[in-house]
């Protein structure tokens, strides 16, 4: 049987094609993620769209689906989808996933916010694969939630077909043109940036802790059923605890 440490529920964009393989990627043995997808309208990554994205029951109905294979968490993975309303709107998102299925749920945003304060992190280089809009978007909701965005940069990427096409490489030059000698953590923002191979060598050329979209996602989702294992080879987030917890190593 599949999941016996345990299993994890992923409501996705159908556009998305990197959250999944990248948390699957990051879990422990005998610990199975099982995904749901819901439509980004016409794939567009802007504030309107992401807000058109779960004004109905999408949501809703991704969550229902995800109780069937007994998951023991449930993660929206979106960034600015969970955070496009501002401060508390991933909150809700978590309680109506919770309504719907009966299963304990968080989002991407909730995840980097607890993962950002677990590397001890006051002032951030943000790199996004954006557009300007959502940038702004997403650098008030990083102060008003109690950091400092000392830079943030965008490439610009309009749709999430774009956004999935670019690679490691390139979050490794975006992150390298981000980074500011005051900011104390690099976030790099977006599920579907397809950057976790480049984690490493960016916080062993920064000397800086990273937190992706996905490693939040993942180690959040983990500290949440209870397993502590200390994952090596992407970067420093993976090996701390969840606050009580112990890492096994």
């Amino acid at each position: 049987m599949y999941g016996t440490r345990g299993r994890i529920g992923l409501i996705t964009l159908a556009t998305d094609t990197s959250v999944l393989p990248e948390i699957a990627r990051t879990m422990p043995d005998d610990v199975a993620v099982y995904p749901a997808p819901i439509v980004l309208p016409r794939g567009e990554v802007n504030a309107a769209a992401l807000a058109e994205m779960l004004e109905r029951d999408q949501l809703e109905r991704a969550a229902s689906l995800l109780a069937w294979a007994e998951v023991q968490v449930i993660l929206f993975a979106c960034t600015t989808g969970s955070l496009v309303h501002g401060v508390g709107w991933d909150r809700e998102l978590a309680r109506r996933i919770e309504g719907a299925s009966g299963i304990p749920a968080t989002t991407t945003t909730t995840a980097v916010l607890e993962a950002l304060r677990a590397v001890e992190a006051t002032a951030l280089a943000v790199a996004t694969p954006y557009i300007d809009e959502l940038n702004a978007i997403e650098r008030r909701f990083l102060e008003a939630s109690g950091f400092r965005v000392s830079a943030i940069a965008g490439l610009g990427c309009a749709t999430d077909f774009e956004i999935g096409r670019l690679g490691p490489d390139d979050a490794r030059a975006l992150a390298a043109r981000v980074d500011a000698p005051e900011a104390d953590a690099i976030f790099i923002s977006c599920t579907n940036f397809h950057c976790l191979p480049a984690v490493a060598a960016i916080e062993r050329t920064s000397g800086k802790p990273v937190v992706t979209s996905n490693l939040a996602g993942a180690w959040a989702t983990l500290r949440r059923i209870g397993v502590a294992d200390a994952i090596p080879g992407y970067g420093r987030l993976l090996t701390l605890p969840a606050p009580g917890m112990a890492v096994t190593a």
